[in-house]
């Protein structure tokens, strides 16, 4: 704001007057003061405007040889005067403000002291902020509170007043310290920046607001918004995702980076990495978007929105949680088009079709769908809701959350805060007069409880347990407290379920696999007479990953009078897999095989998502006893001896079995391999230098890293109390030398059948 000199003209006082921000750009506006000491008028007429070059001259900050050498630079640098003079070195920029805070009556601020509104810094996008010189800081009195190096440059206070739609109230600061703050909180740096100003406007993502939902002060919508990097990085984000057909999108922050990661097929994979503190731009944009609070950045959060990208409606399902470096943010993207999935699309085999077909055209009973998270369960449960779903029948969900909304279905979330639970919201459930009901998930007693008696008295239920095999859940339901006999006579079939990729069919070709997988599903390539294998040499179509998009690999268990007899009777799983394997069931390696067969996937895809292991029916003879874990890998054994030709011969044994071998001299590094490689048993002499195998058991059993790991203690007295000390020390069998080695991996595989 400029200064203007005034002179009484009765007592001769002279004056100065600051021109406030209201009497801007009119500076004829101003009137005579009057003389603060005798009352008189103070002339205006003769003045000439004090300007900041006039003040630094007066207060001898500046000379007129510098301030001319300044002007003269000034005609081809295209700046103002005083960044000229602080940039030939003439002045330093914190003298300049002190001496710009006097004349225009403005204060000075420093940036590291103030606390920037999360909210505020989206009314003015990176564009705007860099070109203008300016920082927003806070909403004062309905003004927008700024710092800026020169408050005289009219056309910027002009334009953010268009832009913001608000008052603005300019505070000063330095350039420096203006541009430090600018990339600190808007967190582009030159590269991120050109890299996204090259996104282009055009980016087909539109928000699809619910009825009735008001928009707010940082409304999708809003002017300046639309255009913004944020926006413009976080639709080209969600556009990639959608068309690399991801499922869940990752915004991971670390010390020095954000990583964007994609879930595609299931297979997380690293996109992108930018500036640490770009992601808050892509999450206040995702929060904007999902009506989440913007200044809140301790607590985690959830929300969802609905966008339409291209000509796709897709539903966000968006996570943030506080990490040690910044929020991290998942989004899960639903697409609608996925409710209309067809149980034919799933990937049933034709017998195995005939059979899930069946189970849902039952009148009642129940229907479990098992397997971990992200393995499909909702999608096929959403497909039979669809087969089934009609005018005559009346279909209500209970779900955390609800992932696709349904046309003709009624949907309640859960939410505990009013509380709504599975076991409270399925008693509200059973008086609406359904036909069907599908519970998200059995979580506990109750709930179990109430969903197997509705199964009895007339209901269809569907339902999801988290378990490994469909026999499996059998055990699940009795642990839950459900008596045999009820899950006997409800339980009209449990589909186990696993998301294998399919291979490109555009860059698709005959390979061998290697030995030993061949080697793990051998019994399986035999039975179904598996000649040709393939794989994807990966393509752009692919995004050469070798594989485009996933199909489903089921187990089905039919609870048929054979079934529900030893369920009743309170059978075991072996037994149940037995009489099952009668009526042609398959276990998930098996089916993976077939599609293996079918030139759909690979072997590596069935190995990573199904259990080896008994891959020959239990009726046989010749057993293949499970000597891999459920990743496909060999099971570890840890020989601990001091003695060099026992442990010797008891490791040749072992890999004579099939089994890896660790090996141990004494006690202590028999505690240390234990810690750092998690063996799955461990085979403990007694007798050992620096620390004997009952103290070692016992350190074993008093960690929760190793407490579960079976031990076989092995000794050569034979007497009942040394066995009983074993025993006390944590032991899970005593062995006495010499010992036979038949019998020696006996007592390992009963250990680890046990264990697994």
């Amino acid at each position: 704001m400029p200064v203007y000199r005034f002179k009484c003209e009765s007592c001769n006082y002279a004056g100065k007057l600051s021109v406030t921000e209201q009497y801007f750009p009119v500076f004829e506006a101003i009137v005579n003061p009057k003389c603060p000491h005798c009352g008189g008028e103070m002339v205006n007429k003769t003045t000439t405007m004090v300007s900041l070059t006039d003040l630094l001259l007066e207060e001898k900050l500046l000379t007129k040889e510098q301030l001319e050498d300044a002007r003269d630079r000034q005609l081809g640098a295209k700046k103002p005067i005083h960044e000229v003079i602080v940039n030939m070195g003439f002045l330093t920029e914190d003298k300049l403000m002190a001496v710009a805070s006097r004349a225009y009556n403005l204060p000075v601020v420093d940036l590291n002291n103030e606390k920037a509104d999360s909210q505020v810094l989206q009314l003015l996008t990176y564009e705007q902020v860099k070109r203008y010189g300016v920082f927003p800081l806070r909403i004062e009195q309905g003004e927008l509170v700024v710092a800026m190096s020169d408050p005289l440059d009219l056309v910027t206070l002009d334009d953010m007043r268009v832009i913001t739609k608000m008052g603005i109230r300019p505070v000063l600061s330095t350039k420096s310290n203006i541009s430090h703050f600018i990339e600190e909180f808007y967190a582009i740096d030159d590269d991120t920046y050109d890299f996204v100003k090259n996104i282009g406007d055009d980016l087909n993502v539109v928000p699809i607001e619910e009825d009735g939902e008001e928009k707010g002060l940082f409304e999708v919508e809003a002017t300046g918004m639309d255009k913004s990097l944020a926006v413009r990085l976080t639709n080209f984000v969600l556009s990639e995702a959608v068309k690399l057909k991801a499922s869940d999108i990752h915004v991971e922050p670390y010390e020095k980076f954000v990583e964007i990661r994609f879930r595609i097929d299931g297979i997380l994979k690293s996109i992108k990495k930018f500036p640490v503190g770009i992601s808050r731009l892509i999450i206040a944009r995702i929060k904007a978007l999902s009506q989440m609070d913007i200044s809140e950045t301790r607590k985690p959060q959830d929300g969802r929105s609905k966008v339409e990208i291209g000509e796709k409606k897709v539903d966000l399902r968006i996570s943030i949680i506080p990490t040690y470096f910044g929020e991290k943010i998942v989004i899960r993207l639903l697409d609608y088009s996925q409710t209309r999935k067809t149980i034919e699309s799933l990937g049933f085999q034709g017998s195995e079709l005939k059979l899930f077909k069946e189970s849902i055209k039952k009148p009642q009973g129940i229907v479990l769908i098992t397997g971990p998270t992200g393995s499909g369960k909702t999608s096929t449960i959403y497909a039979a809701l669809n087969a089934i779903k009609s005018e005559a029948v009346n279909v209500i969900t209970i779900e955390d959350p609800i992932e696709y909304l349904m046309e003709g279905v009624n949907q309640i979330q859960v939410n505990p805060y009013k509380d709504v639970t599975f076991a409270k919201g399925l008693r509200s459930i059973l008086r609406q007069d359904p036909n069907v009901i599908f519970i998200g998930e059995i979580r506990d007693s109750e709930t179990a409880g109430i969903a197997f008696r509705a199964a009895l008295t007339g209901h269809l239920v569907f339902s999801t347990l988290h378990t490994n095999s469909a026999i499996a859940s059998i055990v699940r339901l009795q642990d839950v407290g459900l008596d045999l006999h009820i899950i006997a006579s409800s339980l009209i079939s449990v589909i186990a379920q696993r998301l294998v990729r399919v291979i490109c069919p555009h860059c698709k070709q005959p390979y061998r696999p290697n030995n030993d997988i061949i080697e793990k599903f051998k019994l399986f390539i035999e039975k179904h007479d598996v000649l040709q294998f393939y794989k994807g040499n990966g393509c752009e179509k692919c995004n050469y990953s070798g594989y485009s998009g996933r199909t489903a690999i089921f187990e089905i268990l039919k609870n048929d009078e054979h079934i529900q007899s030893l369920i009743s009777n309170k059978a075991s799983e072996k037994e149940i897999l037995n009489e099952a394997r009668k009526s042609g069931f398959m276990t998930l390696s098996e089916a993976g095989v077939v599609k293996v067969s079918q030139g759909l996937t690979t072997l590596d895809e069935v190995e990573r998502i199904s259990e080896v292991g008994w891959q020959e029916d239990d009726s046989k003879k010749e057993k293949v006893l499970p000597t891999y874990t459920s990743a496909g890998k060999l099971l570890r054994i840890l020989v601990v001896d001091d003695e060099d030709d026992i442990r010797k011969v008891i490791c040749k044994r072992l890999k004579d079995a099939g089994y890896e071998v660790l090996q141990a001299r004494t006690g202590k590094e028999a505690l240390a391999c234990a810690f750092m490689e998690n063996p799955d048993l461990i085979i403990m002499d007694v007798m050992m230098p620096e620390m004997d195998g009952l103290e070692a058991t016992k350190k074993i059993r008093a960690n929760l890293q190793t407490v579960s790991i079976p031990v076989i203690m092995l000794t050569a007295k034979q007497d009942k109390h040394s066995e009983l000390a074993g025993l006390d020390a944590g032991a899970d069998d005593y062995i006495a030398k010499p010992f036979d080695g038949n019998k020696l991996i006996t007592r390992i595989r009963m250990l680890l059948q046990r264990g697994q």
